[in-house]
């Protein structure tokens, strides 16, 4: 470690070094705000200065820190500028303050809680305007030992991030012991989400993950507007990087939104299953963090049925729930009402709260409601855009699970449970919308189908709509295309983003893959002759070819927006009706 210090550390007095961090040394701010709004909800306290010191990053200047036994001083000192520059935004704004915290300081738990603490009270502000990430690197702590300083933190009123997760070996460990409020997704994950699918099923796998738990989801190092819409079809609750704000030193540089920058973007418009979410919504009282434990008692006594209570912080967030159970012996026990109420004791809500699953009443609830229902016994709490919508016990959640089943069913195409017309429409307006992206529409049908299906019979003919629906399916797997099924053979293909260049060259491979793999339908005589005999419309005996399929596409370029979707349409109609004439399996125009 000492060869790899500045040359001017080697030996250097450690009073002089810390004095020398604490000049250079300064804190930038980054927002982090709401994936469909851009409302801020906090800042992160990024390090800046090291450079000045001789560092090339912050964590070498850490390894320094630590090579003086100065480490935990250095981390305060950090901390210490980042509350003083949070103290300096109004009071109802700025929202949380994330502060990194180097694993190796984790043991001293108990001094960073007490300095934490009396930096709060010097500048007017709370513990649980702080958030503390934690991440993998440096967690020399036992498990044991870890979940007693987690739990300790947490006792202040700090809330809890799990920073970088995904990157290392034992996240999934962190994540079990820590039960955080926030986990941040590493930007290795949301750099190259738009152009490769195993990372957006990733991403997505981990946000079902955390909200099941009761964590909320934050991107990290969102640069680009196809990035930010992966992550918020992912579901990712929070967006942080440079697409919204860099850091700055001075917070009078941060706004207090970002709707501009997170609407390019283009953000869904509030959804049926939203409206559908609110009808199951019940009416439960709602405790704060810091309500004295006599508070619940008391609601208990009142409302025997009621087991479950949320539980918010002070700003509407929810911060888990407390259950009947886990108060049981006390609130039973002989001197348990008195302990309650005993002031000098100051035993609160917040010393009981556990995490509770979310369901976010503006995303995709289908999913959703399928990964939660094995960890719902106590309900779920509802939000929209972050904030405490409403709680749903477990009955009401089986209640909402059925409705959806249905419209699902109602929406889909029975044969290839494909999205049916009006989420086809659906999409089609929206890529009206989104004239800042390239984006890429489709019509594809089978050819010669009716004659196929009269020589061979409906089965047959189902099993041939189900090899193209198959093949479609598999773009909307590795491309993040967007399939739908029109009806009878016909289907629409569409895609916004980097993903169209992707379907630029594949959707000439349809044609072929459909033929290749239809042609087993066949009778052997069939395949061979290369055709079938079957009557035409006009009724006359026709020969017809071995079934293939016809795609028009229409890829829209950035700044291009149709009057109508009825344009789009008819636009792809007229192609298709050219494609056939020209017996070309594909037809594509560009539209600038």
């Amino acid at each position: 470690m000492r060869d790899e210090l500045p040359i001017w550390l080697h030996n250097f007095d450690s009073e002089q070094f810390l004095r020398d961090v604490n000049h250079h040394l300064v804190v930038a701010l980054q927002p982090i705000v709401e994936a469909n709004t851009g409302v801020v909800v906090a800042h992160e306290a990024l390090m800046r200065g090291f450079d000045d010191l001789g560092f090339p990053d912050p964590g070498a200047l850490l390894d320094g820190a630590a090579a003086r036994k100065r480490l935990f001083e250095v981390d305060c000192c950090v901390i210490a500028k980042a509350i003083a520059a949070r103290a300096r935004f109004p009071k109802a704004e700025g929202g949380a303050l994330f502060l990194n915290l180097d694993g190796r300081n984790l043991q001293h738990w108990r001094a960073l809680r007490t300095f934490l603490e009396l930096r709060c009270e010097q500048l007017g502000l709370s513990a649980q305007d702080l958030c503390i990430e934690l991440s993998e690197a440096h967690q020399p702590l036992a498990p044991e030992a870890f979940e007693e300083a987690v739990r300790g933190l947490r006792a202040a009123g700090l809330q809890i991030a799990i920073d970088d997760f995904g990157t290392g070996v034992s996240g999934m460990q962190m994540l079990y012991q820590a039960a955080p409020d926030f986990i941040k997704i590493d930007k290795f994950f949301i750099k190259s989400m738009p152009s490769d699918a195993k990372k957006r099923l990733l991403v997505g796998s981990i946000v079902d993950l955390a909200h099941t738990l009761g964590s909320r989801v934050i991107a990290e190092g969102v640069e680009t507007v196809e990035q930010l819409i992966c992550c918020r079809e992912a579901n990712c609750d929070l967006i942080q990087g440079y697409l919204i704000a860099r850091p700055a030193t001075d917070p009078s540089e941060l706004a207090t939104g970002y709707a501009e920058r997170v609407h390019a973007g283009a953000a869904a418009a509030e959804s049926g299953e939203s409206l559908m979410i609110e009808k199951f919504i019940e009416e439960v009282p709602t405790l704060q963090e810091n309500t004295p434990l006599a508070v619940l008692f008391d609601q208990l006594t009142v409302n025997p049925g009621r087991n479950v209570y949320p539980v918010l912080d002070r700003d509407g967030l929810p911060r888990g729930a407390v259950r009947e159970s886990d108060v049981k012996p006390l609130l039973h026990s002989p001197f348990g009402r008195d302990l309650a109420r005993n002031r000098s004791i100051g035993m609160t809500i917040g010393d009981f709260v556990r995490p509770i699953p979310t369901l976010e009443s503006s995303t995709p609830i289908a999913q959703r409601l399928e990964l939660i229902a094995d960890h719902a016994e106590d309900g779920v709490v509802v939000t929209k855009a972050l904030r405490y919508l409403g709680y749903m016990s477990s009955g009401s959640l089986l209640k909402l699970a059925n409705e959806v089943r249905l419209q699902q069913a109602a929406a889909q195409n029975p044969l290839t449970r494909l999205p049916g017309n009006n989420a086809i429409a659906g999409f089609l307006e929206r890529c009206r919308q989104h004239d800042s992206l390239p984006r890429l529409v489709a019509y594809i049908d089978i050819d010669h189908f009716k004659a196929f299906n009269d020589r061979y019979g409906f089965e047959m003919g189902d099993r041939a709509i189900l090899i193209l629906a198959s093949i479609l399916k598999s773009l909307e797997r590795d491309h993040a295309a967007f399939v739908g099924h029109i009806g009878g053979d016909d289907f629409f293909l569409g895609a916004e983003g980097a993903a169209c260049d992707a379907l630029d060259k594949i959707m000439q491979t349809i044609g072929a893959r459909f033929r290749h793999v239809a042609e087993s339908l066949y009778s052997p005589e069939d395949r061979a002759a290369g055709f079938i005999e079957a009557r035409a419309r006009d009724g006359t005996q026709t020969r017809f070819p071995l079934l293939s399929c016809t795609v028009a596409a229409l890829r829209l370029e950035p700044g291009y927006r149709p009057q109508t979707t009825l344009a789009l349409t008819t636009r792809l109609t007229a192609l298709k009706s050219l494609a056939r004439q020209q017996k070309a399996s594909l037809q594509m125009e560009a539209c600038v």
